[in-house]
C-alpha cells in the first residue's frame, strides 16, 4: 500500500465536503498513517519503500516552499504550524518568538481546543537550556521533568519537544510540539521539525523585517499627513483630531483620545471609538504623562467616570524637547508590542507639528 497515494485519493474523494471537515479527516488520517510506520517491522528496500522516501522527500519540499511563500508574519508562523502538523504526528503545536531577558512569548498554536495559549509568555529551565544550549529536546514525560513547567490551558501535554529557530546562530523562537499522551517524539520526527524550524526562522526573520519596514512606512505617511494639515493651515483641532487617527492606524488600536495639556486646565481635544463621547470635555491631570506609562483606566483616572476601568491604556507623552503638548491615550489591550515602541517618535513629531498649527493659527 502507498499511504501518498491512499491520502490523495481520500482527499480527491473528500473535495466536496467542507475544508474544515475535510482537513480534520485528512490529518486524522495522516497521524494513523504515521503511527502505523512507527509500529512496523523494518523490512529491506524495496522499489515501492523507494517511492514512498521519494514522496516524502517531494511533500517536505512542498512544507518548506509554502513557509517560504508567506510575506506578513502572522501568516508565515500559521504556515509554519500547519505544515509542521502535516509532516509530524502531534496532537497541539505552538510558535513562540524571544520576548526579551530570556523570556519567549506564544505568537501562534494549534490544536489546544478552546483554550487561548497565544499571547503566554514563559521561561523555565527547559526553555534556558534550549536557549543556551541551541538545540531541540525531547521529553518523554512532562510530569516526571521538573525543568517543564506547563502554561495555563496546556495541562494535556505529555509528551513533548521543543526545537528551536535559529538565524546566524541567534535563537529567535522555539517551535513547540506535543502529544497528549506518553509517546516521545523519535529522531525522524525532531529529524523533520528541524527542516521546518530551519526554514520558518529564516522566513520568520524575513517577515519581521518586512513588518519593520511596513510600520515605519505607516509611521511617515501618517507624519505628512499631519504636516499637510499644517501647511494648510487647518485649525489646530483638526490637527489634533488628525494626531490621534494617525496613531491610532500606526498600532491598530481599538480607541483612543488626545488630551491638551492647556496651562494646566487639560481638555479631550480629538476622541474615537468608545471615547468619544468625551471629546471637549475636561479631563484629570491623570492623564498627562512624562513618559511613555501602560496602566488601568482606574489607575490613571479614578474618578473620572468617562474611561472603561477595566481596559489597559497606552500613554504616550505628546512632546517636544522643551514642550509639554499632551497625551496621546490609546486603548489597548494586547500588551507591548513593536507598535507600541514607535508612537514616542510619532508623538514627538506630532507635537512638534500641532505648535506650528497653534503658531499659525494666532
Amino acid at each position: 500500500m502507498n499511504p501518498e497515494r491512499l491520502l490523495r485519493e481520500v482527499e480527491k474523494r473528500l473535495s466536496g465536503v467542507a475544508e474544515g471537515v475535510r482537513l480534520q479527516v485528512l490529518d486524522a488520517l495522516r497521524d494513523e498513517v504515521r503511527r502505523e510506520r512507527r509500529r512496523a517491522p523494518e523490512f529491506p528496500a524495496t522499489v515501492e519503500n523507494e517511492r514512498e522516501r521519494r514522496v516524502e522527500a517531494e511533500t517536505l519540499r512542498d512544507v518548506l516552499e509554502a513557509i517560504s511563500r508567506q510575506a506578513r508574519l502572522e501568516e508565515t508562523i500559521e504556515e509554519v504550524l500547519k505544515q509542521l502538523a502535516r509532516i509530524v504526528s502531534l496532537d497541539s503545536c505552538s510558535l513562540a518568538l524571544v520576548d526579551g531577558g530570556g523570556t519567549f512569548r506564544i505568537i501562534s498554536a494549534r490544536g489546544f481546543g478552546e483554550t487561548d495559549v497565544v499571547g503566554r509568555s514563559f521561561r523555565d529551565p527547559l526553555s534556558d537550556a534550549i536557549l543556551e544550549g541551541r538545540w531541540p529536546v525531547s521529553i518523554t514525560d512532562v510530569r516526571e521533568d521538573a525543568r517543564f513547567v506547563p502554561i495555563e490551558g496546556a495541562d494535556l501535554i505529555r509528551s513533548w519537544a521543543g526545537i528551536p529557530l535559529q538565524v546566524e546562530g541567534e535563537v529567535i523562537g522555539l517551535l513547540c510540539m506535543d502529544r497528549h499522551r506518553v509517546e516521545p517524539f523519535d529522531e525522524e520526527d525532531l529529524h523533520r521539525a528541524r527542516a521546518v524550524a530551519f526554514s520558518a526562522a529564516s522566513a520568520v526573520r524575513k517577515a519581521q523585517l518586512l513588518e519593520q519596514v511596513r510600520r515605519y512606512a505607516t509611521l511617515m505617511e501618517r507624519l505628512v499627513e499631519v504636516d499637510q494639515a499644517v501647511f494648510a493651515e487647518k485649525h489646530p483641532d483638526d490637527v489634533a483630531h488628525l494626531i490621534l487617527e494617525g496613531g491610532l492606524r500606526i498600532g491598530d488600536y481599538e480607541a483612543g483620545l488626545l488630551v491638551l495639556a492647556d496651562g494646566g486646565s487639560p481638555r479631550v481635544a480629538a476622541a474615537t471609538g468608545v471615547f468619544e463621547p468625551m471629546h471637549g470635555r475636561p479631563a484629570p491631570t491623570g492623564l498627562l504623562v512624562r513618559e511613555t506609562s501602560r496602566m488601568a483606566a482606574a489607575d490613571v483616572a479614578p474618578d473620572w467616570s468617562g474611561l472603561p476601568s477595566a481596559d489597559a491604556l497606552l500613554l504616550v507623552p505628546l512632546a517636544t524637547g522643551e514642550t509639554d503638548v499632551g497625551t496621546l491615550v490609546l486603548l489597548d489591550p494586547d500588551g507591548e508590542t513593536a507598535d507600541d515602541r514607535l508612537m514616542g517618535a510619532y508623538a514627538s513629531r506630532a507635537a512638534a507639528a500641532y505648535l506650528h498649527a497653534v503658531r499659525l493659527a494666532r
